[in-house]
């Protein structure tokens, strides 16, 4: 009976929702796929111009689900960089390092990770290139249980619940630890603009990631499951197209995951407006642009997004306007997400103009 109860709160936990089958995943994710890159692939490790970049995300979604009305919140920081600043000939290297915290629901279900990250890039031609990358990391799951409720909690006069009642159970769930380990693949293409101003360029980028390649076992028990997370499959595509002889770009992208039998796929665009452009080659010029758009997770939510960006810095706001039956628990409450990114800027020891 105890098992049955845990089991049960556990499920309240996850994230229910009509892409695929019931669950429809199992991993954390945020909405702005484009402010977390080494969530999505690792092989988009380095894969931005600059020298050093940094994201900072944070996500709360789902107020007022659970019996307290706790929410569910996600936070991450992120780094990467490529090991050497010589003259490019070949490839290049890049290296990250993504940690976050998931907390979630009443029993706080809370989920630590750390991730180290190592891609290499190889050039083909003077706008094409190819990356491999590999990911490892350490997992931590927690579980608290101070908020449980337990059958003898309920007065049986009432049938309602009674926390003073004793429950005469005692709960013991220590936290779990295991490795993670992940590995992918993008392609790039570049086609410059054909003059400083034209505002004509061509950028692409086309990846596969199989996260979770080790399945690991994340049970809180030590004997008797066999509870294993599913390999994350993960497809993306993003593009930058340039309205020719205009201050405006196009920025569609699509990422599709399955992990076991759940899947979910994301589509939309941001289209951006260069306010102010950088200088491309001294660094001095401070640029500007305001990017609006939105992304449509099938069958679930729709996403509404802005992006602000001032010289090295760049601010994300969305909010996840969910669409589906889970909208009755959440009484209309979506999921608000913000981020923060820092590209450090030396466009002389940048390999090549690629996609950020």
């Amino acid at each position: 009976m105890k098992k049955l109860y845990i089991i049960y709160a556990i499920l309240l936990l996850l994230p229910i929702g009509e892409a695929g089958r019931g669950l429809f995943a199992q991993d954390i994710h945020f909405s702005q796929y484009n402010m977390t890159p080494l969530m999505v692939n690792p092989a988009l490790t380095g894969i931005f111009e600059g020298n050093q970049r940094v994201y900072l995300n944070y996500k709360n979604q789902w107020q007022g689900m659970g019996q307290s009305g706790a929410t569910y919140n996600t936070a991450l920081c992120s780094f990467d960089t490529r090991l050497s600043k010589k003259k490019w000939e070949k490839g290049f290297l890049g290296a990250g390092i993504t940690a976050f915290k998931d907390v979630a629901g009443d029993l706080k279900l809370g989920t630590t990770q750390l991730n180290l990250s190592l891609a290499g890039s190889v050039f083909i031609n003077k706008q094409q290139y190819i990356t491999g990358a590999i990911q490892g990391g350490f997992v931590q799951k927690s579980i608290s249980t101070s908020a449980m409720q337990w059958e003898n909690q309920y007065d049986q006069s009432t049938g309602a619940y009674n926390a003073a009642l004793a429950s005469n159970d005692i709960a013991s769930l220590p936290p779990t630890l295991y490795g993670d380990f992940s590995s992918g693949f993008s392609w790039s293409y570049n086609k410059p603009a054909s003059t400083i101003s034209a505002n004509d360029q061509l950028k692409l980028i086309v990846g596969f990631a199989a996260l979770n390649i080790n399945t690991p076992k994340q049970s809180f028990y030590s004997t008797g499951t066999n509870d294993k997370l599913f390999t994350k499959l993960v497809m993306h595509a993003q593009s930058r197209i340039g309205i020719s002889n205009s201050d405006l770009t196009v920025v569609p992208n699509v990422v599709f995951v399955k992990q076991g039998p759940f899947y979910e796929l994301n589509v939309g665009s941001l289209f951006r407006w260069a306010i102010k452009n950088n200088s491309r080659y001294t660094g001095y010029g401070k640029g500007m642009a305001l990017s609006l758009g939105a992304q449509y997770r099938m069958k679930d939510a729709v996403i509404p997004m802005m992006l602000f960006e001032y010289s090295n810095y760049a601010f994300g706001v969305s909010y996840d306007v969910n669409t589906s039956s889970l909208t009755q628990g959440t009484k209309g409450r979506g999921g608000v997400e913000i981020s923060l990114r820092l590209i450090t800027q030396d466009f002389r020891n940048s390999p090549t103009r690629l996609l950020d």
